[in-house]
């Protein structure tokens, strides 16, 4: 088995860099060199996903690469007169998104970082069962982006009848040629903030949904109605300006307990010897176990305590869209107390879902960023600070 280091820095070689343009493939190349400057251009960066899927010779659902089949619907409801699309495979082979990781958002951020100021916005076109990972790693890889960078998915593949791909797939463009800047996300008619992104349904269109203050705008009459809130374009950013953290690394064991585990699960999850942080999903605003019910029973807190004397980092997360790890019960206080009837814990304040797991990963790269040997302090700074906005403040709320 590797060890963590090595395989961080296996993982780092299999990174696409697309440092120059003759890296991208021949026939996106051509698509650049034939653009005209009086339409907005949008890249659509496919990785995979349901939404470009067909059915193999034995009836499963496999990734494909046809970008004509895939724009051709729009293409006939005449989207070339509205703006250009460049279509870009991002990868050699198409993915399903339940394999998408930090190596293939890396890998995109590499090409939007050299398309940069060739292009007014971005697509990345892949599955839903990851998409809202990604979308909270846009925003973490650029925080300053002038541009959108705008998630697509489905939930049935374009070549079927009924299907939800190609509205999404418009949508997307269309909010990516919009006064619009960050990572978002436009499923349904609905456009969604990067950071604020939860997959709630598998089957029905309405697949993702945000708390209500994170929609940033909806679609109607084929337009793209932005919020006020919605962030807009900055062209004082331009490539030389941009800032770029493609800074992402594996070893975060997620885990949510539950009436059904006993508190002393957690103190062998973290002997994971693959894993070297927790993450917690809690009860409510925070809350855990503080009370055992037969002799000798250690509690949540029990174990958190013996964990945090170790400097083995916990990380706890609110199950709730729109939660925090604020309670004012007394096992949510003890938990994240350090004193000496405290579990020591680490709070993940209003960060939620796929995005909290991102930012976990991003402070377990930073953890290393003076070596090859992990530092609770720094991981727990880096989980303490607000990054990209994920994180509100108390003056905040």
């Amino acid at each position: 088995m590797l060890t963590p280091n090595e395989r961080f820095a296996a993982q780092q070689a299999a990174v696409l860099p697309f440092a120059s343009l003759d890296d991208l493939p021949e026939s996106t190349q051509d698509q650049i060199a034939a653009l005209d400057k009086n339409l907005p251009v949008v890249v659509v960066m496919y990785y995979g996903g349901t939404i470009g899927m067909t059915q193999d010779k034995r009836g499963r659902l496999v990734a494909t690469d046809d970008a004509e089949a895939l724009l051709e619907p729009l293409a006939i409801k005449g989207l070339k007169k509205k703006v250009q699309v460049v279509w870009f495979p991002t990868h050699p082979k198409a993915i399903d998104s339940t394999n998408g990781r930090w190596v293939h958002w890396v890998s995109i951020g590499n090409a939007i970082r050299l398309l940069y100021d060739r292009i007014d916005g971005f697509v990345v076109c892949g599955g839903t069962d990851t998409m809202a990972y990604i979308s909270g790693a846009m925003q973490f890889m650029f925080p300053n982006i002038g541009k959108p960078v705008i998630g697509a998915g489905s939930q049935m593949p374009m070549f079927e009848l009924g299907d939800d791909a190609t509205s999404n797939l418009f949508y997307s463009i269309a909010a990516a040629a919009s006064d619009l800047s960050g990572g978002h996300l436009a499923f349904g008619d609905e456009l969604m903030h990067g950071l604020h992104v939860h997959k709630i349904q598998d089957k029905r269109f309405r697949a993702f949904a945000a708390p209500t203050q994170h929609y940033i705008g909806h679609f109607e009459d084929g337009k793209v109605r932005l919020y006020p809130s919605a962030p807009r374009r900055d062209t004082i950013v331009t490539g030389a300006r941009l800032k770029y953290n493609p800074f992402f690394r594996e070893g975060i064991k997620v885990v949510r307990i539950s009436p059904a585990t006993p508190s002393e699960s957690i103190l062998h999850d973290a002997t994971d010897p693959v894993c070297e942080a927790l993450l917690l999903i809690t009860f409510g605003a925070g809350n855990v176990r503080d009370e055992g019910i037969i002799a000798d029973e250690q509690t949540h807190i029990d174990c958190l305590r013996q964990l945090y004397d170790r400097k083995y980092p916990i990380v706890l997360g609110s199950p709730m869209m729109d939660g925090r790890v604020d309670s004012p019960y007394r096992g949510g206080v003890l938990a994240v107390s350090t004193e000496e009837d405290g579990g020591g814990a680490i709070s993940g304040g209003d960060t939620t879902g796929p995005t909290l797991e991102v930012k976990c990963m991003v402070a377990l790269y930073h953890t290393y960023s003076d070596g090859d040997t992990f530092d609770y302090d720094k991981f727990r700074a880096e989980m303490e600070r607000d990054h990209v906005g994920e994180l509100t403040s108390e003056d905040e709320r």
